[in-house]
């Protein structure tokens, strides 16, 4: 890590963590989520969204409007295209051409129900940072259950499609899978490794599954797909299993403390064990409303993008997710990094330290400069 990266580093938590503190948007968002529609292939056991908005769909000019207000904010943000399924959109390689043009890092998530090798061709070409596509069980039976029937081989021979594509033209996109835990595939987590590693997949991600996506705060362990019981026993031994291959061989990556599953499953992950940045992370719907968590508080189609994080109605919602009492553990909404000023600063030497070849003094005088500035916003706030 160059010093000039991580002195950016140390000045986006800085935002981060005043933005939280002060409950005010020093910080751009990391993640911006673009559900281009509802509109999907399938219609998931445990996926709402088909129900939610019909009809919607954002046009490709309130699209372009958004990439290009994130364009201009030079931070370090990651557009992800969802659905539905995003490529149901005609336009969706406009969509990605106008945020390649515009140097906006742009990735994917897709069931991989429509990529047969041509379409592959193009995504692989198409300047995207990371496709990930869906895989919920080890087995046709589970996935398909959870899913719809064809669907495992649908997401198998689109993960093949995109690895062949991608060793044919020497380079491309992060192949990634994500997989969704829950009662119905506890006992397979483990054995996915083997499908995705023999595909050549290059990141796999695990995320607990949510009750509701217009509310991610709406957990229960009446849900049919909630982990309870002896599933709790399960997934404490999948887990370890995971995390042993993955210390020894990288390819699943952990956002957080893979344990903390437990906990959430159980209804004991409390606010101490999981802190949700509300600054960090923010949902843009096929209406064109502007979420992080609950209400909406703007609408890109009628204002742009700026104008909808500074809104009243903005600073209420973060305000509420601050308080929140049941952690979602989605890892779209954490930036652990940035949680203490204390582990901010350390973090920053200690990496400053490793870099022999710095001149500490410059550093340290530019990292103090960022200090001093959020001291005087806080000296104007008292």
């Amino acid at each position: 890590m160059t010093n000039s990266s991580y002195l950016r580093q140390f000045e986006a938590n800085l935002a981060y963590y005043f933005s939280e503190v002060l409950n005010y948007p020093f910080a751009k968002p990391c993640w911006v989520y673009v559900s281009l529609s509802h509109k999907c292939t399938y219609s998931c056991k445990m996926c709402g969204v088909v129900k939610i908005l019909k009809g919607q769909e954002l046009p490709q000019s309130t699209v372009n409007a958004a990439l290009e207000n994130i364009a201009g904010w030079g931070w370090d943000t990651v557009v992800t295209l969802t659905g539905g399924e995003p490529f149901l959109r005609r336009d969706i390689f406009s969509i990605i051409d106008h945020a390649v043009m515009n140097k906006v890092k742009i990735e994917i998530v897709s069931n991989g129900s429509l990529i047969d090798k041509a379409l592959a061709k193009r995504i692989v070409n198409s300047g995207l940072k990371n496709i990930a596509i869906s895989l919920d069980g080890a087995t046709e039976f589970t996935h398909d259950f959870i899913r719809e029937k064809g669907s495992f081989n649908n997401a198998l021979k689109a993960i093949s499609n995109l690895v062949d594509a991608k060793r044919q033209i020497g380079s491309g996109p992060q192949i990634s899978v994500w997989t969704t835990i829950m009662k119905e595939n506890v006992s397979e987590l483990f054995n996915i490794i083997d499908i995705v590693k023999e595909l050549g997949v290059e990141c796999l991600v695990y995320h607990p599954v949510i009750v509701a996506q217009n509310d991610m705060q709406n957990t229960s362990a009446d849900a049919p797909f909630w982990i309870t019981g002896s599933g709790i026993d399960k997934l404490k031994e999948q887990i370890g299993k995971i995390v042993g291959y993955q210390m020894a061989n990288g390819l699943v990556v952990f956002l957080h403390d893979p344990y903390l599953w437990v906990d959430y499953f159980k209804g004991s992950l409390s606010c101490d064990m999981w802190k949700c940045n509300p600054f960090v992370f923010i949902n843009i719907g096929p209406d064109g409303e502007v979420r992080s968590c609950g209400s909406s508080f703007g609408n890109i189609a009628e204002a742009g993008l700026d104008f909808c994080l500074h809104t009243e109605e903005a600073d209420k919602a973060r305000a509420l997710m601050k308080i929140c009492q049941k952690p979602c553990l989605q890892t779209c909404w954490a930036n652990p990094e940035s949680d203490s000023l204390g582990k901010i600063i350390s973090t920053f030497f200690s990496k400053m330290d490793a870099d022999s070849g710095c001149n500490k003094s410059k550093i340290i005088k530019k990292a103090i400069k960022a200090l001093q500035e959020y001291r005087k916003i806080i000296e104007n706030y008292a």
